[in-house]
């Protein structure tokens, strides 16, 4: 019985209970509580092209750009997010957020 068992494991895959976009978006959500932004960043990436129409991959890909200081580049992913959840709130206040840091950013290089 457990040498059947352990062949059965090892040549047949596993049914998956969750999309991959699914865990590699929730896991990028982990990643970001965790302060590892590009751990979060290559997640949210990976979840946005397994599937482009799930939000929340493309919104954590754009937090993790933010928590980076890449500003330009998180504000194109959160743009492309609000475009498919146009009435989210927590996606318009993280672009409105990047937007105003980039702002910010701009004015302390022109200081100088």
């Amino acid at each position: 019985v457990t040498e059947k068992l352990s062949t059965s494991v090892v040549s047949e895959p596993l049914e998956q209970l969750f999309p991959r976009h699914l865990i590699l978006s929730n896991r990028s959500a982990c990643f970001l509580k965790l302060g590892h932004h590009e751990k979060a960043l290559k997640d949210g990436s990976d979840a946005e092209i397994l599937n482009p129409a799930y939000v929340k991959g493309v919104f954590r890909k754009g937090l993790a750009l933010h928590a980076m200081g890449k500003y330009r580049e998180a504000i194109d992913a959160l743009a492309k997010a609000q475009k498919v959840e146009p009435k989210n709130k927590q996606i318009k206040q993280a672009l409105q957020f990047a937007e105003v840091r980039l702002h910010q950013e701009m004015r302390k290089r022109m200081e100088r």
